[in-house]
């Protein structure tokens, strides 16, 4: 494992310097490249330890912006594209970045103010290109330790608050993923997920770099155009969240294949189980799902050379230790029980920005004095299975004294024909404390009634929900995460009137 993200890159650059990293650019050009950026930023005024805000879609400008910022010391913040004035802002403040990087279709919304200065991708790309800039003989020296990116939580419990990973949690993120998907130099990865958000940034373009292999950037996804190119067999590996392959076998006409792809890999939130079966029955392959977080990368993954399980998301990671306890006591749980997941490892962030309070919050401590991740995600552990979550803490719907994990009646729930998409919350209740109730996304023809029916016959009936609401969309962010907060004040809405 490398120290930091540079240093592979660096390595690559000198053993294999025409060998493509981005696109139709070589090692060696992407090396080159992001020595020009830093000193560029370095001229501007930026300096080790500040913050360098990326505020834009997935484009070559927001590599060479990231690689540029890393060499020249700073820590980079990297921004939803999505987000406008009010999640915007909250990040700029908090953040303070000195610089900010924009795209034509993002830089309405960031203005110069307060010694910030606004730089254009495309002047970025320019620069990157440029052959006459030399950049200075004395570079900031990296340290594994040193702050590397603020990655901003999706905001779904709560106001977004910034993650730090130092570039040995980056390093070690990417190494992790390389040793467990046996990821080489010979791979490509068609990436269309968002470069601001952990998977597509710490996985797939930081995996690229430490595996020495390539990656095939896309500003966004486009499911025709991702079946196109995934059916050329140019790329070998294919990394995307469940919405994405629920498009995927929606486009693919009958005939279609992705012979030459060798992984497909889903996360950022859970894959149903009938999307995973019909997908291995459509194209003989079984997708590999993983689990993460901003605050650690990834720390479970099902077995690159062993059956890969619906609905479960596998084993510890290569150097990452987790464990299930009771979210009160901290303490181990009995086998078979739910617990909440505690992750420990170089992975693991060191804390959130100016946070104190959160920081120690989002830890415990075991007999030794190591400090666990508490990742507020409940799940149980199976032996030959692996891991299964069974959903957010925040999430879990307790009535009349049982307790209900919304993720197991939203599987169902997706099983029934007429049913696209659904989403479970806790509904108040004086009697039950809460009931649950479900949002989904229905057909025209659907019968609510003959809906329940079927999941009286399939479900505890304490489980089965008490309402089905239909819905036009469920509220997502920008990984195709359900936000239930959001549901939520829809009932509190419905409740008022």
């Amino acid at each position: 494992m490398t120290g930091s993200m540079l240093e592979s890159l660096d390595a690559h650059a000198a053993e294999r310097p025409m060998a493509l990293a981005l696109d139709d650019f070589s090692y060696a050009a992407l090396r080159d490249a992001s020595l020009r950026v830093a000193a560029k930023l370095r001229e501007k005024g930026l300096r080790p330890g500040d913050r360098l805000a990326i505020y834009a879609e997935n484009r070559p400008g927001f590599i060479y912006a990231y690689l540029g910022g890393l060499r020249a010391g700073a820590i980079v913040v990297t921004v939803n594209v999505l987000y406008r004035t009010s999640d915007l802002e909250h990040i700029l403040s908090d953040a303070t970045p000195s610089v900010v990087c924009v795209s034509a279709q993002s830089a309405q919304y960031v203005s110069p103010q307060d010694g910030r200065t606004v730089l254009d991708l495309a002047d970025i790309e320019a620069w990157a290109h440029d052959a006459s800039i030399v950049p200075p003989a004395d570079p900031p020296a990296i340290d594994a330790g040193d702050g590397a990116i603020l990655i901003y939580t999706s905001g779904t419990t709560g106001r977004s608050k910034g993650a730090l990973l130092t570039h040995g949690n980056l390093a070690a993120i990417a190494s992790a993923l390389v040793e467990a998907w046996h990821w080489t130099a010979s791979d490509t990865l068609l990436l269309t997920l968002p470069l601001f958000h952990v998977h597509g940034l710490g996985a797939g373009l930081n995996g690229t770099l430490v595996a020495g292999a390539r990656v095939l950037l896309r500003e966004r996804f486009d499911a025709p155009s991702v079946v196109a190119a995934l059916a050329t067999g140019e790329a070998t590996m294919f990394f995307g969240v469940p919405t994405m392959y629920v498009r995927i076998l929606e486009q693919a006409r009958d005939g279609v294949r992705f012979d030459g792809v060798r992984l497909f890999v889903s996360g950022s939130a859970a894959l149903p189980a009938s999307v995973h079966e019909e997908f291995g029955r459509r194209f003989g392959v079984s997708i590999l799902e993983r689990y993460g977080s901003t605050e650690f990368g990834f720390a479970l993954s099902n077995r690159y050379d062993a059956p890969r399980h619906a609905g479960t998301v596998g084993f510890p990671l290569p150097h990452v230790e987790v464990r299930l306890a009771d979210p009160v006591t901290n303490q181990d749980i009995a086998p078979g029980m739910a617990g909440e997941i505690l992750v420990h490892g170089p992975n693991v962030f060191e804390g959130y920005w100016r946070n104190d309070a959160a920081t120690a919050a989002a830890f415990a401590h075991d007999a030794q004095g190591r400090r666990w991740y508490k990742s507020g995600d409940l799940a149980t552990f199976d032996p030959q299975r692996g891991y299964v979550i069974n959903g957010r803490l925040k999430e879990l719907v307790i009535s009349g004294g049982f307790n209900i994990y919304p993720i197991e009646v939203e599987d169902e729930l997706l099983r029934i024909p007429g049913i696209r998409a659904a989403a479970v919350v806790g509904q108040p209740d004086a009697a039950r404390g809460e009931i649950p109730v479900a949002f989904v996304e229905t057909d025209e023809q659907f019968d609510a009634e003959q809906a329940l029916d079927t999941l009286r016959e399939r479900l505890a009936s304490f489980k089965v929900p008490k309402h089905l609401y239909p819905i036009d969309a469920l509220p997502r962010n920008a990984m195709g995460k359900v936000e239930k907060p959001r549901l939520r004040e829809l009932l509190a809405a419905r409740q008022q009137r």
